[in-house]
């Protein structure tokens, strides 16, 4: 069998007796139905007590912006990403460590004369000072072995000066943290 990857709040699909649920997650106060209400209760059928309206954000912003507005969003998201990969690109102490297929920008500070084996600690610096710092945010991961900033642009606010902001940031506290440790 291949297993399906489901959220796990999805998972009463999957069972015969949808009682065994209502026994397992039912919870019981005044405030709430009883578990023998005849109109079944989806908070009685998952660990969280309540199911998240997912859809929602999705349904007012094509209300609000229509499938055009959508789509632009979209479409201005991976323009601010090709644009802020192209000021990696021309950045020498800067290294991008993936192609940018949509909105994501994987990167690195990789500044000349920091050896290979020390680029990992410094990037992890960064992101916690990046944290600290305030202005900017973007989240670390481990990419291709190498730990390195992968922000995602998805506000509708964002702007290119955001994203040339951030690069400004990130070099600003890579200079600091490589003048400290001298």
């Amino acid at each position: 069998h291949k297993w399906l990857n489901v959220p796990y709040d999805s998972g009463f699909v999957f069972v015969r007796d949808w009682s065994a649920l209502q026994r397992t997650f039912g919870e019981r106060g005044d405030y709430l139905p009883p578990l023998d209400d005849p109109n079944p209760s989806f908070a009685y059928v998952a660990p969280e007590g309540s199911r998240r309206a997912r859809a929602l954000a999705v349904w007012a912003t094509l209300r609000a912006y229509g499938a055009d507005g959508y789509r632009g969003m979209v479409e201005r998201h991976a323009h601010l990403a090709r644009h802020l990969a192209r000021l990696v690109d021309e950045h020498p102490a800067l290294e991008r460590v993936a192609e940018v297929t949509l909105n994501i920008v994987c990167f690195r500070v990789k500044p000349e004369g920091v050896p290979e084996e020390r680029l990992d600690g410094l990037n992890r610096r960064v992101g916690e000072e990046l944290l600290a710092d305030g202005r900017v945010f973007a989240g670390t991961t481990i990419y291709d072995g190498k730990v390195c900033f992968r922000p995602a642009i998805v506000n509708w606010r964002t702007r290119e000066s955001d994203v040339e902001l951030l690069l400004d940031v990130v070099l600003e506290l890579s200079e600091r943290l490589q003048a400290a440790a001298v």
